[in-house]
């Protein structure tokens, strides 16, 4: 495996544990690793992510922008439904959900229309 498929499956990872330390934060977990343990990873593996990239700027494919967008909503949301609460108040009750879902189902529909454009220009050429 690639060096930086290896730091982004860790820097998921961490993002995850992030969000379950939030909306759990009596377990274990929240016990040994604190939140600001692994805010210090995830910004330790974004550096190394970013230094070993040599200074190629590599944009996120579609398909991975909306994983990775339909993740961390899918995160939210089954968190909450598994009974969790927020510590930063991100809940269905709070309208910051809706205006963030809303504003994600646009972004992705921005990216939808934006990769048909490209498919037809191809086609044209």
């Amino acid at each position: 495996m690639k060096l930086s498929s290896i730091l982004n499956f860790c820097i998921l990872v961490f993002f995850t544990l992030l969000f379950v330390n939030d909306f759990f934060p009596a377990t274990t977990l929240a016990e040994v690793l604190s939140k600001k343990i692994i805010l210090v990873i995830l910004i330790v593996l974004v550096i190394i992510q970013i230094t070993t990239a040599k200074g190629t700027y590599k944009r996120l494919s579609k398909k991975a922008y909306v994983g990775v967008t339909l993740y961390t909503v899918g995160l939210w949301i089954v968190l909450s439904l598994l009974g969790g609460e927020s510590q930063f108040g991100l809940s269905f009750n709070s309208p910051i959900f809706y205006i963030i879902v809303v504003l994600l189902a646009f972004d992705l529909l921005r990216v939808y229309r934006q990769s048909k454009n490209e498919e037809t220009e191809k086609k044209a050429q």
